[in-house]
């Protein structure tokens, strides 16, 4: 799904299972594969930029990490888990294209119901 800002609206961008994508875009890593939702963070940064020169790189971190911390404190009150990665590569912006152009990656949230311990 894609979020919206101007509408509060969510444009689904595709059918399907996605955990082999969330884990290849989540580095490897197996926790956005096993989540219940993957949440991806996404700036215009060059436009944030140029408007506000470096504070605006804070700004969009600040505004990540905010919006971020209230999943996590909803998630929590729903008894599920929630955690934050960083670090992305251009796969995730080619893989939300064409809603992701010029964009770039800046966080993805993992939530879910947390697991008593790994199955073995």
């Amino acid at each position: 799904y894609f979020f919206g800002r101007e509408h509060s609206t969510l444009e689904l961008l595709k059918e399907g299972e996605f955990r082999a994508e969330a884990h290849h875009l989540g580095l490897e890593q197996e926790l956005p594969a096993d989540a219940c939702v993957d949440i991806f963070f996404l700036a215009d940064l060059k436009r944030i930029l140029e408007r506000y020169g470096n504070r605006g790189y804070r700004a969009v971190q600040l505004e990540a990490g905010a919006i971020g911390g209230r999943m996590y404190l909803t998630a929590h009150a729903q008894h599920l888990g929630a955690t934050g990665l960083t670090f992305f590569d251009d796969d995730v912006i080619e893989f939300f294209s064409p809603h992701a152009k010029d964009k770039s990656a800046i966080f993805l949230l993992a939530i879910g119901k947390p697991l008593k311990s790994k199955p073995q």
